[in-house]
């Protein structure tokens, strides 16, 4: 009925957090260059400069690579009868979850038009949280979540997921 994959930069944005991982290194480096400006007509202050932006870039780079590389990795599909998702980085494998075992669904969408939906599964039907990092609902240690990440139309993939495990 659907399949997709996770968007990038909604991997990159939502899950690694580089936005405030960018804001926090920019306010590292703004303070290192503030508390240093005696020396600003020096190169003892203008090559630890070039040398933080190029540190600060090649993590931010690390952290988009690592999104993209989980994003690629990544296939969700919706059939009449169950979920199933394609994940791992290092050690693919497959989850089907039956729909029978769906109790609910909570879809949230952000401002920059990507959401996730994160299921709510029958309690007597349990899942390994490690196995489903990083497509797990934060901080459900006792009752994971599966969690479809950084699909660019959540509520047409909610509306899919409504019409398999409700049929009429």
């Amino acid at each position: 009925m659907w399949e997709g994959a996770p968007a990038p930069q909604a991997i990159a944005r939502h899950l690694l957090l580089v936005r405030p991982l960018a804001a926090y290194f920019a306010a590292m480096v703004a303070w290192w260059m503030l508390s240093n400006r005696a020396a600003v007509d020096t190169m003892a202050f203008w090559s630890p400069v070039v040398v933080q932006l190029l540190l600060v870039g090649a993590v931010l780079g690390g952290f988009l690579w690592l999104g993209r590389w989980i994003a690629r990795s990544t296939t969700y599909a919706i059939t009449d009868r169950r979920l199933v998702m394609r994940l791992g980085v290092i050690f693919p494998l497959t989850v089907n979850i039956p729909l029978r075992y769906v109790m609910g669904a909570q879809v949230k969408r952000f401002g920059d038009g990507t959401g996730q939906i994160a299921l709510q599964l029958d309690p007597k039907e349990r899942l390994a949280w490690i196995v489903l990092f990083p497509h797990v609902r934060p901080l459900s240690f006792t009752n994971p979540q599966p969690l479809l990440r950084g699909l660019t139309d959540p509520t047409k993939v909610g509306e899919v997921l409504r019409a398999a495990a409700l049929p009429s």
